[in-house]
């Protein structure tokens, strides 16, 4: 028996939407975020910016272009930030693997700063495809 394959309203899948979703937001995410962490900063203010930004708006387009689903949308996109930050935690303990022993900790707090601008860019792509349905042709 195979497994069902799940189909955004255009009918692409949502696996191969999903991916690289996630791995532009975890880059938008990793690039200002691996820069203040080295200068200083500590996670939750080190996450803060841009690439939140970038998140929320692919949560945006996700939904209301792209056709995911509330929750496929704001998932595909929140998961580039604990991505990031898992990334960055490699790349750290390849050199010292004395540092970041509270990772799970980060990795959490990455989570939960991922999913509310992921949700809110998601409820708002919602709206927009409430606002302005898609022409039918």
């Amino acid at each position: 028996m195979s497994k069902p394959v799940y189909r955004s309203r255009n009918g692409a899948p949502v696996r191969a939407i999903s991916l690289p979703i996630a791995l532009v937001c975890a880059v938008a995410v990793l690039l200002p975020y691996s820069v203040r962490l080295d200068a200083g900063e500590q996670l939750p203010d080190a996450l803060y910016g841009f690439g939140l930004w970038v998140v929320a708006f692919a949560a945006l387009l996700a939904r209301w272009r792209l056709g995911l689903g509330l929750l496929p949308a704001a998932l595909a996109a929140g998961a580039g930030v604990p991505l990031a930050v898992l990334c960055k935690l490699a790349w750290d303990v390849a050199g010292d693997p004395t540092s970041h022993n509270l990772w799970p900790f980060e990795l959490a707090i990455a989570v939960v700063v991922g999913a509310v601008p992921a949700l809110l860019g998601a409820l708002a792509g919602w709206g927009l495809s409430v606002l302005l349905p898609a022409a039918k042709s």
